[in-house]
This record gives C-alpha cells, sequence and structure tokens, in this order.
C-alpha cells in the first residue's frame, strides 16, 4: 500500500546526492518493502504510485513518468506522470491523461529513436544526459518547446526499460532533475543507477507475475464459457439456456451490490466474489455433459429415437381401415353395422386424446390415466389376426402425469447436480473461487431442505446458490425454445415463483428483490415473446407469499 499521499511525500527535498551512500542500506530496505508490496496489492494504479513514489524519493527527482506497452506493442501509453514544480500528477487514480502515445515504429518499419522513452524501449538500454539541451542523439525541439510554454528547464534525465524473464519490453520508467538538498539541479549517479535498475527489475517482474495471473484467470473465465456453450449446444432446443442462466445470475448479484433499501442493503459482493458467482453460473449445468441427448430433448412422452405417436397413429389408421372395411361387408351381408361404427367414431376421438396425452402437461387426471390404460388394452380381431392400438411401454410413457420424464429418466436428469459438483470438484481452482462447486451443484436445492442433491437446507443453502437457483427456475419457467411446452406469461410465472416461496423452496427475499427491481421486465424485454409480456399486479403477487 502507499506510504502517504504522493504529492505531499514528494513536495520537500531529500538527501542530497553526497549522503546517497550513507542512506543505500534503507534503499535497499525500502526495495524489498516494495516486492512484497507490490505482490499483495491487487490495484495497479497504486502499484505504479508505490513505485514511482521510491524512485522519486530515492532520486529526489523533480519529475518521473511511467510508460507501459500496449496491447498491440507498437507504442509507449502514458500510465503515470509526475511533477513536483509544475504541479502535476495524471494518470492512475489521480486523473486522466489526454497526452498522445508515443510512438515506437516509423511509417517505414524502422525502429523510433526519437525521445529517450521511445529508445530504451526499443534498445532495451538505459540512457541518461546531464543536460538533455546539449545531447545529440535525439530531437530536442519538443522538450524545449514545452520547457517554454510551462517556463521550465529540462535538464539531466534517465529512461530506464522494464523487461520480463524472456526479455521483452514491458515499459520504461522516466526520471527527470535529481536535486540536492538546496533544491540545486544535479546529474543522476551510479548509484541512482544501480537502485533505479533494481527498482525497474523488481518492476518488470511484478508486472510479469500480475499479466500472468490475469491470464490465467482471463483463459479460465472464458474456458468455462466455452465449456458451457458447448454443453448448451448439446441440445438441440435448450441452447442458450446456460448463458441466458449466468447472465442473469451476474444481474441479480450486481442488483444486491447497488440496491439500497429491503433485506439486501447492507450485502455487498467484492469482486472475487462477484467473478465466483459468474463462474458459478456459467457451470450450473456442466454434469449435462453426461446426460444422454434421448432424455435432454424429450420434448414429448413417446419420444426416443423418433416420436413414436407416428407409429400409434399409423396403427390407429390401419385398425380404423380394417373397421371400415368390415363394415362394408356387415353392410353387404345386410347385417347390424351400426356398433363397428360406434366403434370407428371412438377410434377417431381416442386417436384425438392419445396425441394430446403425448404433449407433456402440468398434471393428468386419474380419468386421463384411466382411459389410457382403456386404449391399451383394447384389442381388434379381423380375418383372424388381432391388433393393438398401444403397447404397454408407449402406456407407460403417456401416463407420465407431469412433463415429459418418466421416474428413471427423470432421476438420470437430476444426476447432472451430482456430476457438476463431483468434477468441478476435482478442479483446483485458486482460493478465492473454492465455492465454485458447491454454488454451482446446489441451484436445485431448496431452502425446506428438499432439494437436490445434497438436500442442503436453511442456512447450509448459501446466498449465492439461491441466486442461481432463481434465475434458473424464471428462465425454465418462461423459456420459449422447450418443445413439451410454451414459455409462460410474466404473471404466471411469477405465480408459480411465488408459491415455492411460500413452500420455502425459493428465497422469498430474492424474490421481493427480483419482482421490486423489476428484473423481470428487464429479462423479458431482452429474451421473451411480446405475448409472454403481460401487465403482473406485483402486490397480488407478493401477497401469496408474504
Amino acid at each position: 500500500m502507499m506510504r502517504g499521499n504522493m504529492k505531499d511525500k514528494l513536495t520537500g527535498n531529500n538527501n542530497s546526492s553526497d549522503n546517497i551512500t550513507s542512506n543505500q542500506i534503507q534503499h535497499f530496505k525500502n526495495l524489498t518493502n516494495i516486492g512484497i508490496a507490490l505482490s499483495v496489492e491487487k490495484d495497479t494504479d497504486k502499484v505504479f504510485d508505490l513505485i514511482l513514489e521510491e524512485a522519486l524519493l530515492f532520486t529526489n527527482a523533480d519529475g518521473a513518468t511511467i510508460y507501459t506497452l500496449s496491447d498491440d506493442r507498437k507504442k509507449l501509453d502514458f500510465k503515470l506522470v509526475y511533477n513536483r514544480t509544475m504541479n502535476i500528477i495524471m494518470g492512475g487514480k489521480h486523473s486522466d491523461i489526454t497526452w498522445p502515445s508515443l510512438v515506437l515504429k516509423e511509417e517505414d518499419g524502422a525502429e523510433s529513436h526519437k525521445n529517450m522513452a521511445t529508445y530504451a524501449a526499443n534498445t532495451g538500454k538505459a540512457v541518461k544526459f546531464d543536460d538533455v539541451y546539449k545531447q545529440t542523439m535525439f530531437d530536442n525541439s519538443g522538450t524545449k518547446k514545452f520547457d517554454e510554454m510551462n517556463n521550465y528547464r529540462s535538464k539531466s534525465m534517465v529512461a530506464i526499460p522494464l523487461k520480463d524473464h524472456e526479455d521483452d519490453i514491458l515499459g520504461v520508467i522516466q526520471l527527470i532533475n535529481p536535486t540536492d538538498a538546496e533544491g540545486k539541479i544535479i546529474t543522476f549517479t551510479d548509484d541512482h543507477m544501480e537502485l533505479l535498475s533494481s527498482l525497474s527489475s523488481i518492476t518488470a517482474m511484478i508486472m510479469t507475475n500480475r499479466k500472468l495471473i490475469e491470464g490465467l484467470e482471463s483463459l479460465l473465465h472464458q474456458f468455462i464459457r466455452s465449456i458451457a456453450k458447448t454443453i448448451d449446444r448439446k441440445s438441440k432446443y435448450t441452447g442458450g439456456h446456460i448463458a441466458r442462466v449466468a447472465l442473469l445470475t451476474e444481474k441479480i448479484a450486481e442488483r444486491i451490490n447497488t440496491t439500497n433499501r429491503g433485506y439486501y442493503r447492507n450485502i455487498f459482493f467484492d469482486d472475487n466474489e462477484m467473478k465466483e458467482i459468474s463462474m458459478s453460473g456459467w457451470m450450473h449445468d456442466l454434469g449435462k455433459i453426461i446426460t444422454p441427448e434421448c432424455i435432454m430433448d424429450k420434448g414429448t412422452k413417446l419420444e426416443c429415437i423418433n416420436d413414436r405417436i407416428d407409429h400409434v397413429k399409423t396403427r390407429f389408421s390401419m385398425i380404423k381401415s380394417l373397421i371400415k372395411k368390415d363394415i362394408k361387408i356387415k353392410e353387404i351381408q345386410n347385417e347390424d353395422a351400426g356398433h363397428l361404427k360406434d366403434l370407428l367414431a371412438q377410434l377417431q376421438e381416442d386417436q384425438v386424446f392419445i396425441e394430446q396425452c403425448n404433449i407433456g402437461s402440468e398434471f393428468m387426471e386419474d380419468w386421463e390415466l384411466d382411459r389410457i390404460k382403456s386404449i391399451a388394452d383394447f384389442r381388434y380381431t379381423s380375418d383372424g389376426e388381432t391388433y393393438h392400438l398401444i403397447s404397454e411401454d408407449e402406456s407407460r410413457n403417456l401416463c407420465i402425469r407431469k412433463g415429459t420424464l418418466l421416474g428413471e429418466e427423470f432421476a438420470k436428469m437430476k444426476e447432472h447436480a451430482s456430476v457438476t459438483a463431483s468434477m468441478l470438484s476435482e478442479l483446483s481452482f485458486p482460493h478465492k473461487y473454492e465455492n465454485v462447486a458447491l454454488y454451482a451443484s446446489s441451484h436445485h436445492e431448496k431452502i425446506n431442505g428438499k432439494g437436490y442433491p445434497a438436500g442442503l437446507s436453511g442456512e447450509k443453502l448459501p446466498l449465492q446458490a439461491r441466486i442461481i437457483a432463481v434465475a434458473d427456475l424464471f428462465e425454465a419457467l418462461t423459456a420459449v425454445d422447450r418443445p413439451y411446452k410454451k414459455g409462460k406469461k410474466l404473471t404466471e410465472a411469477l405465480t408459480i415463483m411465488a408459491f415455492m416461496a411460500k413452500d420455502g423452496e425459493i428465497d422469498k427475499n430474492l424474490l421481493d428483490l427480483f419482482i421490486d427491481e423489476k428484473m423481470y421486465i428487464d429479462y423479458a424485454e431482452k429474451y421473451l415473446v411480446k405475448a409472454q409480456i403481460d401487465d403482473v399486479d406485483t402486490r397480488v403477487i407478493k401477497a401469496l407469499y408474504r
């Protein structure tokens, strides 16, 4: 951390050049302390403040600049600029720098050596001048013009490159006009250069480590999102589910951070916790990687490799043709065919009924199950051959009371939560993200303890997991890309969630936030079709669980 305000600490004079040698031990200690501070400091702006502060304190320079290499490696960007005499502190956490970057290459591709900073960056060599006006290595016109405009005298200057372990340039530190105890400009000494070189080495090492860590974290996030999108693509129907749940999860967590009212007004997730929540949201359905497509994509009760309703319809058609043939025979023989005509009409009604039952519903009544079983028991004999309408297995699937999955199929689907926990637990997440496996795998847990895979309840169910659960539930209720159901309107979806909150399945406080902050409207405008967006009476909805 900074050891005080930079401007306050650097407005006075430091030890003279003659006394620098006697203070080297202290500065070496400072370098050690800087290395420790830089290794734990997470704020990049504070890191550069700390670097510049020590360089100025050691040399008693009047000004200093830190440049960093641009992402395209073609320019030096101003990162931090300080000048005591001109009362300038720009960059970092102080103020924006509007000065243009320094170009490292000429238009013809040659290295630019127009000034000290670009020379140091292009050659990787430190460079210093006792009087910049008297050197002929660089063009002085820009420096002199700046001095004239600001009534300043640039004299002694040094530029030291920041290089990583592979000798690649990361940036440049440049200092100007070191002074003695009386404020007289002196030259940069060998001791100055030695200590500044040590400081630049420490700085480069920390910058390299920081870039490496940031790169690894970025790769981790990219990999997680890539895997999540791949799982989404596994299903021809639910593509985009994971992404929508993850993004809604992030939005809910962000709203908790910004709300100044209600239950969550004093709760705040820091940056690491927000990233942990985000990763958990993206990974919540990781376990579906082992779920068979025939279960994930079972859009109707009879769907297997294909929808077996077509086979059933073929049997109905064949038996109706046989009945029509038998009716004609009866009529030719002047026999009564009334019962066969009644049967033909009944089969037509039964076929319509079976086709409707094949579509997953919220609930089937007992009489509907009895009718399916009666149709399954039906047999018709013609010309010595006996025919049936639906098989025993087809009957069993058609009798699914809710949705399209059999009990064992739903159990297989539920396994994705425990598989998610198992797979993520095998990964060595950084300590700050150690709860990803728990949060991601707990989105089907319920506060009342009746969820899965672990049956967590009450305070054992973390807020982060509850957030994902609400996001997952709302997305599932309103999704328009499911073959086995239509996306519900907002009022219907929120009503279902209200009853679930009443029964202790989801968090009431989170549902309050979701409703009070009108997050359902923001989501609907982005993902739902117009017909789903109705006027929601939130007082009626909240009265169901409050």
